[in-house]
C-alpha cells in the first residue's frame, strides 16, 4: 500500500473534519493508502509536520481551513518535497477551494482526491520564508479574518468577514507605498492592496476565472487608492460591485515578481493569517512550485 500522511486541524470552521473522520480514513484506504493521521494542536505545527515528515509519503492530505493548507504548503517548501498533496477544504471560507472548484463536503474532497489528477500551480514566497498560496493583502479588512473569532465565523461565515469589516472602516486611513511590479513603478497612498493567485479573496472580492491562471509564473495584484472624496469613494465601490477592475479609480497589474516599500508598521495577511513585514517586502512566484490533486 502505498503512504498518505493526513494532517488536520480539528478546530477548522465548524470542526466537520473530526466527525467524518473514520469515513474520510475509510475512502483513502480502499484506494490504496495505509493512512497515517496527525492532529494539530497550535499554529506551525501543520507546517513543522510536513516539513519533517513528508519525504516519507506517496500522498500528503491537509484538512482544515486556508491557514492549515498554507502551513503544509510552507512545510513542503522549506523540506523541498515535491510529493502530491490534496485539500480537504474544511474553513469558514475556503477561498482557494473555490478559486479550483474543489469539493467542500469532506468525503467528497476525499472521492476527488483518489480519483484526481495533480496539477501543478504557482506559490507566493513572502520575504525569505514565508510562503502563500491564493493572496497578501495589506490595509483595509486585512486583519478580519485573524482577529474575528473562530466562533463568529462558524456562525456568520462570509457574513463575519463583512461585519468586522465595517467595524474597521473607522480606522482606514492613507497607506504610503512604492511598489515596484517587475520593475515598473508605482507610488500613491492607498487603502487597500493584494497580490493573488485565486479568483476569490476573502470572499468578498471576486476575479473572473479568464483573468486568472495560477500556474504562469505571475500573480494578479489589486491596489486600491485612497479616495480624495465621497465621488472618489463611490467610483471605487462601483466599479468593485461591477468587478471592473480596469476602472481607472483602481490599479490591477499582473507580475512575478513584487517590491513594496512603505510603513513598516503596516499590517499584512497571508491566506488569512497575520504576517510580519517590514519597510521592504519582496514577493516573489514560485512557479509549478505544488502538485495539487484536482
Amino acid at each position: 500500500m502505498k503512504n498518505l500522511h493526513l494532517i488536520i486541524n480539528p478546530n477548522a470552521g465548524t470542526r466537520q473534519a473530526r466527525r467524518f473522520l473514520p469515513e474520510m480514513i475509510s475512502v483513502f484506504n480502499r484506494a490504496g493508502f495505509l493512512c497515517s493521521v496527525y492532529v494539530t494542536e497550535k499554529r506551525g505545527d501543520a507546517a513543522d509536520f510536513a516539513r519533517a515528515e513528508a519525504g516519507g509519503a506517496d500522498l500528503v492530505v491537509a484538512c482544515g481551513g486556508d491557514g492549515t493548507l498554507n502551513e503544509v504548503i510552507t512545510g513542503l517548501q522549506l523540506g523541498r518535497h515535491r510529493v502530491p498533496m490534496g485539500y480537504i477544504p474544511c474553513g469558514s471560507t475556503n477561498d482557494f477551494a473555490a478559486g479550483l472548484g474543489l469539493p467542500t463536503e469532506p468525503l467528497a474532497a476525499c472521492e476527488a482526491i483518489v480519483s484526481g489528477a495533480p496539477r501543478t500551480l504557482d506559490v507566493g514566497l513572502f520575504g525569505a520564508n514565508r510562503y502563500f498560496s491564493y493572496t497578501a493583502s495589506f490595509g483595509a479588512f486585512t486583519s478580519v479574518s485573524w482577529s474575528t473569532s473562530q466562533n463568529v465565523k462558524n456562525v456568520l461565515g462570509h457574513a463575519a468577514y463583512i461585519l468586522e469589516g465595517i467595524r474597521s472602516l473607522a480606522d482606514i486611513r492613507p497607506i504610503h507605498m512604492v511598489i515596484t511590479a517587475d520593475g515598473k513603478r508605482y507610488e500613491d497612498d492607498y487603502i487597500f492592496g493584494a497580490v493573488c493567485n485565486s479568483t476569490s479573496l476573502g470572499g468578498v472580492l471576486k476575479l473572473e476565472d479568464s483573468a486568472v491562471h495560477m500556474n504562469d509564473g505571475l500573480f494578479e495584484a489589486l491596489l486600491i487608492p485612497f479616495p480624495a472624496d465621497i465621488l472618489a469613494l463611490n467610483r471605487i465601490l462601483a466599479a468593485l460591485g461591477a468587478r471592473s477592475y480596469d476602472d481607472p479609480s483602481l490599479c490591477f497589474l499582473r507580475a512575478s515578481s513584487f517590491l513594496f516599500e512603505g510603513d513598516p508598521d503596516v499590517t499584512w495577511t497571508l491566506d488569512g493569517e497575520a504576517a510580519e513585514a517590514g519597510s521592504r517586502m519582496e514577493i516573489r512566484n514560485i512557479r509549478d512550485a505544488i502538485r495539487l490533486i484536482c
